[in-house]
């Protein structure tokens, strides 16, 4: 489940035939019951048995992709552009430096490098390389992942993350940065699922596995403590203490100009349910009178919330999908609760079709990057000292919109980003204080494939209870024919389908001939908490007969033909292409299922599954189990038959995958092979963690096998 704060901002079918114009209801599947799963011995991801087992089937799918003659191309074009050097290098600000990761090809597991802003400014920027982690994992002889970093950028010292090849658990490594080693005797911690902040220059908040009873059932971190540099990390007083069934327990601070930092400390009792505590450098301890379901944050002087639900409090009522803004300094003064006895400023009104995207605190007030109807809008909420006055910024049409403040920064400028689907992101230094326009982009993306002749159109599916489904498609002006389409969704977890840059699409199909479809369909984030909330739980067959209706639009408007449809879904977009493929398997042509969620009764025991309860259903509970056995496709998977069959599908996992288990995507091929559809393949790999992008030859390969099988089936079956 890929869940970025403020991605919602920070939340992974249609019963009926269109084919005559006539919609022909379907009884609901019933499911086939697997009461001692026979292939239980698939979930021990390690044994002799079942790798003997994957590996088989990953030679298997790899002889059969092999043989697309482009499937050797693609791989190499999406290494070129990834490896690119005319790309973008984005740049994060600590203090007077710009930072930025680098990888290539050549260099899989990356460079971390800093500039001047003066330095980053010209056509050729001159990089000074601060840790070189091919180097490192070669003289450690470990898979080595650089997953990120928190910069102390007054001690010039850093908090290295790092992950065996990509896994979710992560080591901590102190580094200097001026003198470019690691600190020995530092702040150093063997890899665990947990998050770490600077509090002062000498002193660590840290959320982590600190042994038996410290960690949650989903296997996070279920205390925070406050570690002084030169005293054991087990002697470190603890601050928060959760319990065993919480999704987890984090830290996060903030640095305030001459005062001292403070720290946001989170207990998540389910995923979008958490209880808050500030905590202040004299060590007090404040709960928070936030609602558990709004996402909260400190950023510079404020404590930011926005709302899934309606929130009411001093007389008056915040609709959901509201931002949120209380000035950090009555907080910490009152040493007390939120709510009445603090002043609320709204800054972004949640409303139907709109969403909050991003936002960012500079000096003079926040920057808020917003989404109306799919459209961008950018916002300076500017504050005086006493309230908000709103001033609209430039932004452009269509696409995607994105800013982010320089941390620590005494201004008012933004890095502003914007990009759409066959248009390459933009990067800009903007003052969004200053008279527009803006100034011309600091740097142009290089494009990475050829859109003359290129349109990008929105249209809507009418979903089985009425409601209005927008679909994006991607493509040439004048598709051919018979070109084929591949559908793609998500619907889960609040997370919306951007209308960014289509990279991979445009590389692997649009270059191709290929029509690409994104469907907005609800359990995603698109139009705020409530297109979320519609789908959640045991409402997810909505989140079903939404893709199903886009599908089934695209049919109707004569844009594609059901046996040149592909499908496409990851993660929690892997449970839905496989739950529509059960469900109405005449509707599409082949499917990809990337790092899927398949067997929805048993997935709250495998690795971090039951942190995801509150998106799905409990299925020890007996109301939640009836409902995800009506959809779950590992127990609805019906026997092959002459008359019966299901497309080709190309299940791909990753063994290395802590979040979602890889026993998902073997169970689910096993079972249909052994309900006897031959047309079901497996590839897994063997490093790269859930996402899968740690290194751009494993990215490069798996983009390319996953679209050269769809392309092979696809036109197959013309």
């Amino acid at each position: 489940m890929d869940i970025k704060r403020r991605d919602l901002a920070a939340w992974p079918l249609r019963w009926g035939l269109w084919a005559s114009g006539a919609v022909q209801a379907l009884a609901q599947p019933q499911p086939q019951a697997v009461p001692s799963d026979p292939l239980a011995w698939l979930e021990d991801v390690d044994s002799k048995r079942a790798l003997e087992w994957v590996n088989a089937r990953s030679r298997e799918a790899m002889a059969l992709v092999e043989r697309e003659s482009y499937f050797a191309k693609r791989r190499r074009d999406v290494l070129a552009s990834l490896s690119n050097p005319a790309n973008i290098q984005f740049p994060i600000r600590h203090g007077e430096y710009l930072y930025n990761f680098y990888r290539s090809a050549r260099q899989p597991h990356g460079i971390l490098r800093r500039t001047s802003l003066e330095e980053f400014s010209k056509e050729r920027i001159s990089w000074r390389v601060l840790i070189n982690f091919d180097d490192l994992a070669r003289e450690e002889s470990r898979n080595l992942v650089y997953t990120g970093m928190a910069v102390h950028a007054s001690t010039q010292r850093a908090l290295i993350f790092l992950s065996a090849g990509g896994e979710d658990k992560v080591e901590m490594r102190e580094f200097d940065l001026e003198n470019r080693a690691f600190v020995a005797g530092g702040f150093n911690l063997p890899a665990a699922k947990m998050t770490a902040a600077w509090f002062g220059a000498d002193e660590v908040l840290l959320a982590s596995d600190f042994g038996p009873g410290t960690t949650t059932t989903s296997g996070y971190a279920m205390t925070a403590r406050r570690w002084k540099r030169g005293t054991p990390v087990a002697t470190a007083p603890e601050i928060l203490r959760g319990q065993a069934s919480d999704v987890s327990v984090s830290v996060k601070s903030s640095g305030r100009d001459g005062l001292p930092p403070v720290a946001l400390v989170q207990r998540r009792k389910q995923f979008h349910q958490a209880e808050r505590h500030l905590l202040q450098f004299d060590g007090t301890l404040t709960q928070l009178d936030t609602p558990d379901d709004a996402e909260v944050w400190i950023e510079r002087d404020w404590l930011l919330a926005l709302l899934r639900s309606p929130w009411t409090t001093s007389g008056h009522t915040y609709s959901e999908g509201s931002l949120i803004a209380m000035a950090l300094q009555q907080v910490t003064e009152a040493k007390g609760a939120t709510g009445a006895t603090h002043e609320l400023h709204l800054v972004f009104a949640g409303e139907p079709r709109k969403r909050m995207v991003w936002s960012d605190v500079v000096r003079d007030g926040i920057v808020i990057a917003s989404s109306e109807d799919m459209h961008p809008r950018l916002t300076f909420a500017r504050w005086d000292g006493k309230a908000f006055s709103f001033d609209p910024l430039p932004a452009p049409d269509t696409g995607l919109v994105h800013v982010r403040a320089d941390q620590g920064a005494k201004d008012n400028r933004v890095w502003l980003t914007t990009q759409a689907p066959i248009t390459p992101q933009a990067l800009a230094l903007v003052d969004v204080s200053a008279p527009q326009p803006w100034p011309a982009p600091l740097k142009t993306q290089a494009a990475a494939f050829k859109a003359d002749g290129m349109v990008v159109r929105q249209y809507q599916a009418r979903s089985s209870d009425g409601t209005m489904v927008p679909y994006t498609v991607i493509g040439p002006a004048q598709p051919a024919a018979d070109a084929p389409v591949l559908l793609y969704g998500y619907g889960g977890f609040g997370i919306p389908l951007e209308l960014d840059y289509q990279r991979m699409p445009g590389i692997n199909w649009l270059q191709y001939g290929g029509v690409y479809v994104m469907a907005h369909i609800r359990g995603g984030g698109e139009f705020g908490p409530a297109w979320a909330l519609a789908a959640q739980g045991a409402r997810r067959q909505r989140a079903f007969d939404d893709f199903i209706a886009v599908a089934s639009d695209l049919t109707q408007r004569g844009l594609a033909q059901p046996a040149r449809l592909g499908i496409y879904g990851a993660s929690n977009g892997g449970a839905l292409v496989t739950a529509v493929m059960v469900q109405r398997p005449e509707l599409f042509g082949a499917v990809v299922s990337r790092v899927p969620l398949t067997d929805m009764l048993g997935f709250s025991k495998l690795f971090a599954g039951a942190s995801w309860i509150e998106e799905y259903g409990d299925p020890d509970k007996p109301t939640d189990r009836e409902a995800l056995a009506r959809w779950s496709p590992y127990q609805n998977a019906k026997p092959a038959s002459a008359q019966f069959s299901y497309p080709p599908i190309l299940f791909l996992g990753n063994r290395n995958d802590d979040r979602v288990h890889p026993a998902h995507a073997r169970k689910m091929a096993a079972h249909l092979r052994a309900l006897g559809h031959t047309k079901v393949w497996l590839y897994e790999e063997t490093a790269g963690g859930h996402s899968g992008r740690t290194d751009p030859n494993i990215y490069a390969h798996r983009e390319a096998l996953l679209y050269s099988f769809l392309f092979q089936q696809l036109t197959a079956a013309a």
